[in-house]
């Protein structure tokens, strides 16, 4: 099976999982799944025998990216008013 039907397939066996969520882990979840869906180059050369493997490094990696950016605003702002710096 090619990795982006894997992905979606993967995703469609979710599909319980993510009813039971509440409507704003609903979303984070499905934003996780659509971090997946950006990187299927990298799932395909990952050659893992499970697809969420390479999924949930993606949603890792995005979300650390995501992170960063925050963390980087946070200390701009800090610098901008004067407030102590994080360590």
């Amino acid at each position: 099976m090619p990795y982006s039907r894997a992905v979606d397939a993967t995703g469609d066996r979710l599909q319980d999982f993510r009813r039971a969520l509440r409507k704003d882990d609903r979303e984070i979840f499905d934003e996780l799944m659509r971090y997946a869906k950006t990187q299927i180059q990298a799932g395909v050369m990952a050659s893992s025998p499970n697809p969420f493997d390479s999924m949930s490094l993606i949603m890792h990696i995005q979300l650390a990216k995501k992170l960063d950016v925050a963390l980087a605003e946070i200390e701009r702002l800090k610098k901008g008013r004067d407030l102590p710096q994080s360590h």
